[in-house]
């Protein structure tokens, strides 16, 4: 079987990639970051940010991100990386966004921004330990929460396609989790399968390769019965029939291309939804 690299393998670059430079915007001052009241109101240090940096804070504000009811601690940490960020950068915070998507926008398919989650994922761990801040209150993890928005709004131009499986979101995530162990590949599967989250180009093509395989199977068990017609005399038995042969190709199947699961996993395919999906295929196929 042809094997197509995972479409990870094409954003490999963007880990070389930081925040574009804004020449042309002045150079930010950042404010001393001022020490955590002792007072436990939660929205403290924000409230006296916001007092002494109005136009910052509506900056903040403006990235979609609301600090009113965190604690101080993390939100001087996600303010100062923040400021941090459009200091080095040179640009106003307001940017960070625009410019971090101006990097990726036009140059990706829809089924490619997923990708980028795990990639933001292990930048957090860098940046937290350079500045010793909680990996949830870096740059990073703030631009996951922006990625995961585009994901949804991708999801919702799709929303009208055909979902590739029916069935309980609670037994496919069982079912993802069987057979792969990247958490990351589980998320992917689980946008894909169960919400019109689009494969890649690559990965659309792969399970396809994948669907051919597997109807081979079906028709080679089902085939011979179907053609013969004292067979259909009655319906109902017929079908039971067929039915029953398709998951004896879906045994076969399993025995002969287990080692198939893991191939699968590189292209975010579920080895076993497809196979679901293929004996669907061949019963409604076959049927009378």
């Amino acid at each position: 079987m042809k094997k197509y690299l995972p479409p990870k393998q094409k954003i490999v670059r963007l880990h070389n990639v930081s925040f574009l430079l804004c020449a042309s915007s002045p150079k930010y001052k950042t404010a001393s970051t001022p020490p955590i009241p002792e007072n436990n109101n939660p929205t403290t240090y924000w409230n006296k940010y916001k007092q002494d940096y109005p136009q910052k804070a509506s900056e903040i504000e403006s990235l979609g991100l609301d600090f009113s009811k965190l604690p101080d601690k993390e939100v001087k940490e996600k303010v100062f990386a923040l400021e941090t960020t459009a200091k080095d950068s040179q640009c106003e915070i307001s940017q960070i966004k625009e410019l971090l998507f101006a990097q990726w926008d036009g140059k990706f398919e829809d089924g490619e921004y997923i990708y980028l989650i795990d990639f933001l994922d292990e930048k957090t761990y860098e940046e937290s330990k350079k500045y010793n801040i909680e990996r949830t209150n870096t740059i990073w993890y703030i631009a996951e929460g922006w990625v995961l928005d585009k994901v949804h709004d991708i999801e919702e131009k799709y929303s009208s396609t055909a979902p590739r499986i029916k069935k309980n979101s609670t037994s496919a995530l069982i079912q993802f989790e069987l057979e792969d162990s990247d958490k990351f590949s589980i998320l992917r599967k689980s946008h894909i399968y169960l919400k019109n989250y689009p494969m890649t180009t690559k990965n659309r093509k792969y399970t396809d390769i994948i669907q051919e395989l597997f109807a081979k199977y079906m028709d080679e068990f089902i085939k011979p019965l179907a053609e013969n017609k004292e067979n259909k005399k009655s319906p109902s038995l017929f079908n039971f029939a067929i039915k029953s042969q398709a998951q004896m190709a879906s045994n076969k199947i399993k025995e002969d291309c287990n080692d198939l699961i893991e191939e699968c996993n590189q292209h975010d395919v579920s080895f076993y939804t497809e196979l679901e999906i293929a004996i669907e295929k061949a019963v409604n196929k076959y049927s009378i």
